[in-house]
């Protein structure tokens, strides 16, 4: 049976936890109870127990001038006595149509391997930058605590609007959760200030061997190591995702209409045509439903030749419309290159 379990029941997936992320401590798991199992949702699948299990998180995503609730998948584990049966599998279908009812643009993950998610149709679309601190400027810290949450919340906000696109809203409750999730692994959060003024924050944690959990910094005091894919995502619902996407400012159309076909294997309500009408400040789809056996007539339809089809599998959809990758297919279709995808993308969660 797949349920989802009631905030009393969340407890019985700890020895499940345990056995999937030994690296995990008993401090960290206490920060998540409390912080996590209070506000997200558990899905499970039992037989004689729970057998797996997927995790949904919930987060408030800044998305241009949009702000939507969007689930971050994490703890997809299996017993290791129980794996290769497709229980995994029949909880990410049920997740995704769940997702799907409740009109959820897209969903994310950071992925332990990347081919684990691929059959599901999800593709990175975020490289996580690491930075160093640079110059030789003596930088002061202090430690985020009770009376400095709201400043250093104001100041990451500030610093990710004048930078992204999209990205998870901070505020005071966001600040409080990321101090207590590097503090159960014996890290800390500081502020860091060049004379007076706040110029950057940074998070250590680790218990063996400290890390940097983030590094966010004014210009002139941070320089680039390495990026590397970290977080993977598909759109669930494309109809409530595109609202975003619009013309480039400098679109020689006030408005583009596509016949867009797209292919989605496993959530059949995004499977099929679409009108997609564009315009400078937003964009809209439209399913083509009804009985519409051939391409030939979807397009005596809607008017348009078979130069003006674009045909789509949905995860080169998401890394199109999320800025990572151009797919062939739109490079070589007449006019997208007026679209305006988003492609300043920062989702450095790990939790």
């Amino acid at each position: 049976m797949i349920r989802y379990l009631d905030n009393q029941e969340k407890v019985l997936t700890k020895n499940l936890w345990r056995e999937a992320f030994p690296e995990d401590s008993e401090e960290f798991l206490t920060y998540y109870d409390q912080e996590k199992m209070t506000t997200n949702q558990v899905l499970v699948r039992e037989e004689d127990g729970i057998q797996a299990m997927l995790h949904l998180n919930p987060y408030r995503l800044l998305v241009r001038d949009a702000c939507w609730n969007v689930d971050y998948i994490v703890a997809v584990a299996t017993k290791s006595t129980m794996r290769h049966r497709g229980y995994m599998r029949s909880l990410l279908l049920r997740m995704m149509q769940d997702m799907r009812e409740r009109q959820m643009p897209f969903c994310f993950l950071m992925p332990a391997a990347e081919a684990i998610y691929t059959p599901f149709q999800f593709t990175f679309i975020y490289d996580q930058p690491v930075w160093k601190l640079s110059g030789n400027k003596d930088l002061k810290r202090v430690c985020v605590e009770e009376d400095t949450v709201e400043l250093a919340a104001d100041w990451m906000q500030h610093w990710l609007e004048s930078r992204y696109e999209v990205f998870a809203k901070r505020d005071a409750a966001y600040v409080k959760s990321l101090v207590r999730e590097v503090q159960s692994e014996l890290g800390k959060l500081e502020l860091l200030y060049d004379g007076e003024q706040p110029v950057g924050i940074q998070g250590i944690w680790g218990r063996e061997k400290k890390e940097q959990r983030l590094l966010y910094t004014e210009t002139g005091y941070s320089e680039l190591e390495t990026k590397k894919p970290a977080i993977m995502t598909r759109i669930v619902t494309p109809e409530a995702f595109v609202p975003v996407i619009r013309l480039k400012q400098d679109a020689q159309t006030e408005q583009l209409r596509i016949c867009l076909e797209l292919e989605d294997p496993l959530i059949p309500q995004n499977a099929g045509r679409w009108v997609w009408t564009l315009n400078h400040t937003e964009s809209e789809l439209e399913k083509l439903d009804g009985p519409i056996d051939t391409m030939e007539e979807a397009l005596a339809r809607t008017q348009w030749d078979e130069r003006r089809v674009l045909h789509l599998r949905i995860e080169a959809f998401t890394a199109w419309l999320l800025g990572y990758r151009i797919p062939k297919a739109v490079r070589a279709y007449p006019g997208a290159e007026q679209i305006d995808v988003l492609s300043r993308v920062f989702l450095d969660e790990v939790v």
